[in-house]
Formats: C-alpha cells, structure tokens, sequence
C-alpha cells in the first residue's frame, strides 16, 4: 500500500501571504493624525502667544497702577459750611466772595478776585502746623493765594484753637465760571498725606465791587 507525501507548508517567502500581512498591506499609511496635530499646533500656539502677552502687560499696567497709587493724597471733600479734616489740619470755608477790588485797610488791589474766608486749626501736632498750601484750581490751571495784604496764608495754626481769616486769588478777568476746587494742605509735597478739597460753583457768585480781608483772630 502507498502512504501519501504529507503536503508541504506553504513558503513564507513566495507562498500566499497570510490574513495579517494582507491586513497589514491593505491599511493606508497612518499621516492623518500627525498632520491635524501639526496644524493645530500652528493655529493653536501663536493665539496663546498673544493672550499671553496681553496678560502680562495688564499685568503690569495693574502693578503700575498700584504703585502709583501709594503716593496719592488722602483728599478730605467738603462743601462751604462744612467743618473738614486732614490729618493734622482743620478748614472750615465759612464764605466766599468775587470782587473788582480787595483791601485789608492799608493795602488795596483792584483785579478779579476770589476771597475766601475760612477757620482753619491743627488737629494733633501744634509744632510746625501751618496753611501751606492754599491753592485754587480752575480746569487745568491752578491759582495760589496772594502774598499781598494780611492773609491766612502759611499762617501757623493752633491745635485745636481755630483761628479766622480770608485768602484772596487774584485770577485773570474771565476765569469767574464754572467750577473751581479750593485746596488746602499742611505741607508743599502733600504725596501720601492728607488734602482738603472744597468745590465751588463760580457762576453763584455775585461780583462785588470791592471786598475788604476779614481781619486775622481767633473764630467764634
């Protein structure tokens, strides 16, 4: 009896290929995932860029701010009437005049003129205490009391004892409109110290002929 030859294996160098590799062949090339990733990358990193670069600029313009504002003034805001304090001042604006002319009955100037007269004391350190600052602002410009006639002007205060008296601005003819703020301070660099502001309206204020300086004394 003939015994037939066991069929031989299929050669895995020249014979049918098998399921995987024919799998394997058949799969396209795997590009598409890597290109995507590139192209959001592309898209993607120069927006976060920019968002980051606007971040730290607020940033800074924020910290910026802030140190700025650790110099500002302490500004105490009253009306005429009104008794207001900064740290070591008191001012209380008790009138207010516009006037062609101004005297303190030995000296006499004629102009525009604002007369402003006010009690003013210290309120904790008697030693050095004065009105040093005594501004008027009108806009953008900013008036100082005159140094002519008997004024309140760096007159030095007394804890706790107002004494009273006028300031006067001499202002250039058509400056009696619109708002002004008076402003008031202990020291000439009041940065971080305290201010004393009073609005004015310029329009209520009936010009004068002429307006004589409330005589230096202690307030009633």
């Amino acid at each position: 009896m003939t015994i037939p030859a066991p069929a031989s294996k299929a050669s895995t160098s020249g014979g049918p290929a098998s399921r995987a590799e024919r799998r394997a062949q058949a799969a396209p090339p795997r590009r598409g995932g890597s290109d995507l990733r590139r192209r959001l990358l592309k898209t993607v990193v120069p927006w976060a860029l920019s968002i980051a670069l606007v971040v730290a600029t607020w940033g800074l313009t924020q910290l910026e701010k802030d140190e700025d504002a650790r110099y500002d003034p302490f500004v105490t805001r009253a009306e005429v009437g009104e008794h207001a304090v900064a740290r070591n001042i008191a001012v209380t604006v008790t009138d207010v005049h516009a006037a062609r002319a101004v005297s303190d009955g030995s000296w006499r100037a004629e102009g525009t003129w604002l007369v402003v007269d006010l009690d003013a004391a210290s309120t904790q350190d008697q030693f050095g205490a004065a009105l040093r600052v005594t501004n008027l602002r009108i806009g953008e410009r900013t008036y100082s009391a005159t140094e002519r006639g008997t004024s309140m002007r760096q007159l030095p205060l007394v804890t706790g004892v107002p004494q009273h008296g006028s300031l006067a601005f001499e202002l250039p003819e058509d400056a009696l409109k619109g708002q002004a703020t008076l402003v008031f301070a202990e020291n000439y660099d009041y940065a971080a110290d305290g201010i004393i502001e009073i609005v004015l309206d310029l329009d209520d204020i009936a010009v004068e002929p002429e307006v004589l300086l409330d005589e230096i004394g202690w307030a009633e």
